[in-house]
């Protein structure tokens, strides 16, 4: 098959990723800036050249389609087929760039997500502090699930990642309008970030909170208005669509095992499709508040990844790329259970983009073999949640008592 070479070199240079990931875990790895951005550059970019004919069919086909309806004025929520862009049109407006640039779209469609993938390593160095950020971050620039998602799917996650972590850090330095901003940007982008905003405002004092919520209303409420103004569509059809999305079941968790028990269908419609949607919305809900209350006194970091952890638990429909949203905050928590966490997802991640994508005669054992793996993967986010660190006191650094002979001497007396 023509896909094979590139899918051999894909394939060593997860493994290669998977194999430093591991090793500056373990070694406590922790270098400059300057060697992280490399280096995840480095690898993104030779992965985009991998897999110049693997991107998958919603970024090669919808997104290219959305940007193209947004250069010739018209709206994606309306303009393409149901479920191919159900979100505002702030990434179809970047698409439109990147189509401008006059590169291939399997190139120019990945350069947002290569560049958030970046901002998100400056982040995480500046949100984890000295030693811990500059591990997070050149944890994230090698890890397989980041560099699949980002340069071989080019997915939005990324791209909606590194606002609402910016949204996050601009809380916690003190700059509530920001963060809201950031994470109004955050949901603009995709829908999912709302799940973000509790962590966020766990670093605002409550008497601010109207400041990030003024802030997060502000980039939502203009891309709407620009619709009718560039897109030549009525926010109330656009609206209809918005609020219609729902995500495609079948191949993830409890809801691909009723799939392959045949209680469920397919993908966006067929058989109890909508009483799987509905019966997972109200599942997710109990999880997120259960989540809440239990982590009512966790730090930001905590809680998000608890959060993000327990939605990728109990809902029904999944994309591969939901996997990359607990990264960021796993990895600053340096938890070893959340490294094997990190790894699997890795694993499911890359037998979805290096298997299942280019050898689509297979997908009789793959779609099983994705299934029922899933389950592995749940079961290590579910221990990968920070259950020990629900309180404050919890998640402080514990400084060890001094030796003997390291404490201070009383001194000796003059004459004495």
């Amino acid at each position: 098959m023509p896909v094979q070479g590139p899918v051999v070199a894909l394939w060593a240079l997860v493994a290669m990723s998977a194999v430093a990931f591991g090793t500056a875990f373990w070694r406590r790895w922790a270098p400059p800036l300057w060697v992280a951005l490399a280096v995840g550059l480095g690898v993104r970019a030779v992965t985009v050249a991998l897999s110049y004919d693997l991107t998958p069919r919603d970024v090669a086909i919808y997104f290219q389609n959305a940007g193209r309806l947004v250069l010739d004025g018209a709206d994606p929520l309306t303009g393409l087929p149901r479920f191919q862009w159900n979100f505002l049109p702030l990434m179809p407006y970047i698409f439109g760039a990147e189509i401008s640039t006059g590169l291939p779209w399997q190139v120019a469609g990945k350069i947002a997500p290569v560049l958030a993938d970046l901002a998100m390593i400056v982040l995480l160095m500046r949100l984890g502090g000295a030693e811990r950020g500059s591990l997070a971050a050149f944890l994230y620039a090698v890890c397989p699930l980041a560099i699949l998602v980002t340069a071989v799917h080019g997915q939005v996650e990324p791209v909606s990642l590194a606002l609402g972590v910016g949204a996050l850090l601009a809380a916690r330095r003190g700059g509530p309008g920001w963060a809201g901003l950031l994470a109004g940007l955050a949901v603009a982008s995709k829908t999912w970030p709302v799940i973000l905003i509790p962590g966020i405002l766990r670093e605002v004092p409550v008497r601010r909170w109207w400041a990030v919520t003024a802030g997060a209303v502000v980039a939502p409420l203009l891309l709407l208005a620009s619709i009718p103004l560039f897109l030549h569509d009525s926010v109330r059809e656009a609206v209809h669509v918005l609020t219609s999305y729902r995500s495609l079941v079948g191949r993830w968790g409890w809801a691909g095992v009723l799939n392959y028990l045949d209680v469920a269908g397919f993908g966006y419609a067929g058989p109890k499709i909508d009483t799987i949607q509905r019966v997972g919305t109200l599942v997710t809900a109990v999880a997120v508040l259960s989540v809440l209350v239990l982590f009512r006194k966790a730090d930001a970091i905590a809680l998000t990844a608890a959060l993000l952890l327990a939605f990728l638990a109990v809902t029904a429909g999944f994309g591969v790329q939901y996997l990359l949203w607990p990264l960021p905050f796993v990895l600053l928590l340096q938890k070893r259970l959340g490294l094997v966490w990190a790894l699997l997802a890795s694993g499911w991640a890359a037998f979805f983009y290096l298997v299942t994508v280019p050898y689509p005669k297979l997908n009789y054992f793959t779609e099983d073999t994705l299934r029922w793996s899933s389950l592995l993967v749940i079961a290590a986010g579910v221990a990968a949640i920070p259950w020990r660190d629900r309180s404050k006191e919890a998640t402080q650094p514990v400084i060890a008592a001094p030796k003997p002979d390291q404490l201070p001497r009383k001194p000796v007396p003059a004459g004495g």
